[in-house]
């Protein structure tokens, strides 16, 4: 599984490395960084990599980009695309070889079985119509390779200084206490408090709603263990559906029986916003894991967990399941019990279960949740670190390179 995740990463990027014709002689290379020849095939492939990120930023404003005199014609940070690129490019190859230097320093080894991965991914990406577009690109397997162990190489340096034997990273306990701190696991059921037509309740049928809340939350802590009570949020999901559907069928008869004078026939139909449940022996079906934002984590990822144990990350915060509910979770929920939260246009019955049970090599404590809570603490620190150790290097662009593989005589397409 380990290997398939690490083939399905590198698709991402190995896609964008392509350039138009194969290297000449004298444009075997790109640059010279500190007495380190970089490989043409290494240059196309950042050269691309700063190409659709300058594709990204010019379209954030609705530029069509697909157009490549678009980005020809744009501008970014005051200066021409094309010199953004060629420096964003240049970049990435500083920090390139500051990576491969601090791995050789601290000696680290890529293992057996991460250069079986590399093999693997290199076998795939050179096979059939993959391997003539790499070819005719001018990438080879040499430059291919160093950019797919580059990954491994900096996770390896990342994991020197912030793993859990490093010197500036937290130890295990400490990041499990910084994953609780940061982190809930929480099953909760949203009750809306507006009527079909998007009106907010008032009086009586607000209470009504509230209610039948703080009634729900009775009935799970009247359970004695955390896994029963885990259930009993699952039976009332269900319980709560039953009741929309019923509540939408009284709204439908009633709707028939205004309208008997004419000649309409009126069908009863369930409420479109429910959604059916079915009850599973897995009490963790219907829990999030929850992170609590703030002005600092809005700016950062956030880590999801999927079914399968796999996480991933998004550039938006994400309020669960709103603003202000996300606060009572993290500030005034208690752990092990279901309490009521209402909020501006719904009600919530949330439980907020123990973090820490679920902190096994078996489930959540997973290596990429490790390195995703590492990255998450100490990635922009390390980014900085890497940054700072690239801008002591000399670099000698060769001109001819840069003329011959410019951004914009590149070939962006796949077929």
């Amino acid at each position: 599984m380990k290997k398939f995740k690490r083939i399905v990463a590198a698709a991402t990027a190995l896609t964008m490395a392509a350039a138009f014709s194969g290297c000449g002689e004298s444009t075997s290379t790109g640059m010279n960084i500190d007495g380190t020849d970089i490989r043409a095939g290494i240059f196309i492939f950042y050269t691309m990599s700063a190409y659709y990120e300058a594709s990204n930023i010019i379209g954030e404003d609705g530029t069509d980009t697909t157009k490549v005199e678009n980005i020809k014609n744009a501008h970014i940070d005051n200066i021409t695309a094309k010199d953004w690129i060629q420096n964003k490019a240049e970049e990435y190859c500083t920090e390139f070889v500051a990576i491969s230097r601090e791995f050789d320093a601290l000696g680290e080894e890529l293992t057996a079985e991460e250069k079986s991965e590399i093999d693997d991914m290199l076998s795939y990406y050179t096979q059939g119509d993959g391997g003539k577009f790499y070819t005719k690109n001018g990438i080879g397997e040499e430059s291919l390779r160093d950019i797919m162990e580059i990954d491994y190489k900096r996770e390896h340096v990342f994991k020197h200084y912030y793993g859990f034997d490093g010197e500036k990273g937290m130890s295990e306990s400490e990041l499990k206490k910084y994953f609780n701190d940061n982190y809930a696991r929480v099953e909760y059921i949203t009750i809306d408090l507006k009527d079909s037509d998007g009106n907010l309740l008032k009086g009586s049928d607000k209470k009504k709603l509230i209610r039948l809340a703080e009634d729900y939350a009775e009935e799970v802590n009247k359970e004695t263990t955390e896994q029963k009570r885990l259930y009993k949020m699952d039976e009332i999901r269900d319980e709560y559906q039953e009741y929309k559907l019923e509540e939408a069928e009284k709204a439908a008869a009633l709707t028939a029986t205004t309208d008997s004078a004419t000649t309409t026939t009126t069908t009863t139909t369930s409420d479109p916003s429910a959604t059916t449940t079915t009850t599973t022996t897995n009490p963790f079906a219907n829990e999030q894991l929850v992170q609590f934002v703030t002005v600092t984590t809005a700016k950062e990822a956030d880590i999801s967990v999927g079914e399968s144990g796999e996480t991933t990350t998004a550039t938006e915060p994400n309020y669960v399941p709103s603003k202000k509910a996300n606060e009572y979770i993290f500030k005034e929920a208690k752990t092990g019990e279901a309490s009521v939260f209402e909020d501006s246009e719904a009600v919530y019955v949330i439980f907020k279960a123990d973090l820490y049970e679920r902190l096994t090599d078996d489930d959540w404590w997973s290596e990429n949740m490790i390195l995703s809570l590492q990255n998450q603490k100490y990635g922009e620190e390390f980014s900085d670190f890497i940054e700072e150790l690239a801008d002591t290097y000399s670099v000698s662009r060769n001109e001819r390179a840069f003329k011959r593989y410019e951004p914009f005589s590149l070939d962006y397409q796949q077929q």
